[in-house]
């Protein structure tokens, strides 16, 4: 009798906490609160002191990624650094490891990004060059798989199994995405999901590759050069990814709005379209994008004569660039609508959450839809931090225990204003 007593206890206080954030998303302004105590310790100068590094116009000081292990402890990758930090639970910082190299295979060739901590006892990192180290939680090497792709993202699934997007190119303008699902004890893989990704160049400004004479009066041979269209870059609709705290894999499409789940084994257990309509891209839409571009050209004019090297190379380059600024106004280069969302994530309670995609910029308030696991709509929410810029990214946002933990910046801060901070949320 008591031991049924018990089971029925467990089960009403597992009922009451998987309701606990689907009740505070229908409360309309969702205000995140950090945690006062969490990392109160840490020198975030000593830390992060690559924030403000630059590479050309990236700041890639900023290259940073979260995962929380089950624990509570967090581990952040630093690609400028090709290493990673440990916190412990209350964000106390722990240690660092890993290094650049290519002698052992612990060493780290490209730069890292930690993706997911699986079966709760070993981290992973992913690079460009298909690369996948893994390490015990206290930071030592396990083993490295390679991949024959590159991989655009990954998520720990269960039973030692992880799901990859990843990237194929192939010749022409084309290229292939797949979804895979990447067995750890054998390395082998099995491919869900997979698509062409028409790329033409219509859609891109093309920069051919431009003989000049340089300062030392040799003559150079310039890069060819591409950049997307504003909305006509791939990435704005390749497949997400997310995992439930069951294990299983969660696709959302943004081009479609189909949220598709699978099991481990990438069986299809569940598909939904999410209830969202997405707006459309407007005559006005495309010319403010053209207005931004002639801006954006008229201060390179501006800037190249300033400028005592290479001159002649640039004088070529925006040369190329203005004539392609119709490229801008053409609705053939753009799809009908924006993407159903920007990004999804899944929440300690396995509620699916879908980011509005917007035109707006700088407001820090971010629309969320949000569905239960079986597809039915919970709520359109809106989240907001007052005190920081918050940065929609699975990389830097993520669920735990009924809590968020981001690296974020915060607002008025003299110095550093980078931070690892944990959030509550709370109807406002």
């Amino acid at each position: 009798m008591k031991k049924n007593l018990l089971i029925a206890l467990l089960f009403v206080s597992v009922t009451v906490w998987s309701q606990q954030l689907a009740s505070i998303y229908k409360g309309g302004e969702i205000k995140l609160t950090s945690d006062a105590e969490y990392a109160k310790n840490v020198d975030w100068n000593k830390l992060f002191p690559d924030y403000n590094q630059t590479a050309g116009s990236r700041t890639i000081g900023l290259y940073k990624q979260i995962v929380v292990a089950p624990d509570g402890s967090v581990f952040m990758s630093h690609r400028t650094r090709h290493s990673i930090t440990k916190f412990d639970k209350n964000g106390n910082f722990m240690k660092e490891f890993g290094k650049k190299g290519g002698k052992k295979a612990s060493d780290f060739i490209y730069m890292p990004s930690v993706e997911g901590v699986l079966e709760g006892k070993y981290l992973y990192t992913t690079a460009v060059d298909g690369r996948m180290h893994f390490f015990d939680l206290n930071g030592n090497w396990v083993k490295t798989i390679k991949l024959k792709y590159m991989p655009l993202g990954s998520i720990p699934l269960k039973g030692g199994k992880i799901a990859l997007l990843g990237y194929v190119p192939y010749k022409g303008e084309q290229s292939k995405n797949m979804v895979s699902v990447l067995n750890f004890a054998d390395g082998k893989e099995k491919v869900i999901t997979s698509e062409f990704e028409p790329y033409g160049t219509e859609k891109r400004i093309i920069i051919n590759p431009i003989m000049y004479t340089d300062d030392t009066g040799k003559v150079q041979k310039g890069p060819m050069i591409s950049c997307s269209l504003p909305l006509a870059d791939p990435m704005y609709s390749r497949v997400r990814l997310a995992t439930t705290t069951t294990g299983n894999l969660v696709t959302a499409h943004p081009e479609t709005g189909e949220i598709i789940i699978y099991s481990p084994n990438g069986q299809k257990i569940k598909q939904f379209k999410a209830d969202v309509k997405p707006d459309v891209i407007t005559k006005e839409d495309r010319e403010g994008f053209y207005q931004n571009a002639a801006k954006q050209v008229k201060k390179m004019e501006t800037d190249v004569t300033d400028k005592t090297r290479n001159k002649a190379y640039w004088v070529n380059y925006i040369a190329q660039y203005k004539q392609q600024l119709e490229k801008f106004r053409d609705p053939a280069n753009y799809p009908s609508n924006l993407p159903y969302f920007s990004e999804m994530m899944v929440d300690s309670e396995n509620n699916i959450l879908l980011f509005r995609f917007t035109r707006e910029e700088g407001s820090n308030k971010f629309d969320v839809y949000t569905y239960n696991s079986q597809g039915s709509k919970i709520a359109t929410s809106t989240f907001v931090a007052e005190n920081y810029d918050l940065k929609i990214n699975p990389a830097v946002f993520k669920f735990h225990n009924g809590s968020i933990y981001s690296f974020v910046k915060m607002k008025g801060v003299i110095g550093n204003p980078m931070r690892l901070v944990k959030f509550s949320l709370k109807k406002k």
